[in-house]
């Protein structure tokens, strides 16, 4: 019998590639070689199946970053290198979103809450761990730095479409700016210096 977790992955790489609209329960069934009955005996509904596997793709997403950070947890530069993961296949996950949005607004409202929540989680022991390290001031208030970043990065991958950035400037450019300048105004000497080397390391590449 297929696994639970095999028919959430098959069904999550398919609504990547075909979009969530367009895929039906009688699709995902016919590609594992099972009925419908089976899916419905396992899921609810197309809904929860959709729910389940976007969890799924961000939870792989979620799970490449925290790898990155493991490499050096006192480097600032391995963080922003974390970052630039995360906006790994942006179109795809933004064409996603703005779909949830559109046919299942529930949905998409609970994952949101749910990708706020996990967020907040991360950046704020990041941010406590930076300071341990003595890259980031002690004196800065991490629950409102973790909003503003949160909020701050969102709203350009969100609102790509209707930002007029400057001629050869990417919204990765622009993420990636924003993020390290965030961190620049929160860095100890230490840390700037660490920033100073990373940029510098970018443009040697260039």
């Amino acid at each position: 019998m297929v696994q639970r977790e095999t028919i959430i992955e098959q069904a999550a790489k398919m609504f990547a590639e075909q979009g969530i609209k367009s895929i039906r329960m009688d699709d995902i069934a016919q590609s594992l070689g099972v009925s419908k009955r089976t899916l419905y005996e396992m899921f609810e509904d197309k809904e929860e199946l959709l729910y389940l596997s976007i969890r799924y793709m961000q939870s792989r997403r979620m799970a490449k970053v925290e790898q990155k950070l493991r490499e050096n947890t006192e480097s600032l530069a391995q963080l922003f290198d974390s970052f630039a993961l995360m906006t790994e296949n942006r179109e795809l996950h933004r064409r996603i979103s703005n779909n949830l949005r559109k046919f299942y607004p529930a949905t998409f409202e609970r994952l949101r809450k749910e990708a706020e929540a996990e967020s907040g989680k991360i950046l704020y022991s990041l941010i406590r761990h930076y300071i341990d390290c003595g890259l980031i001031v002690s004196t800065v208030d991490i629950r409102l730095s973790v909003t503003i970043l949160y909020y701050t990065t969102t709203t350009i991958v969100t609102s790509a479409d209707n930002m007029t950035l400057p001629d050869g400037v990417t919204v990765n450019d622009a993420l990636a700016y924003t993020i390290i300048n965030f961190f620049r105004g929160i860095a100890t000497i230490k840390g700037v210096q660490q920033i100073d080397d990373y940029l510098e390391s970018i443009r040697n590449k260039e």
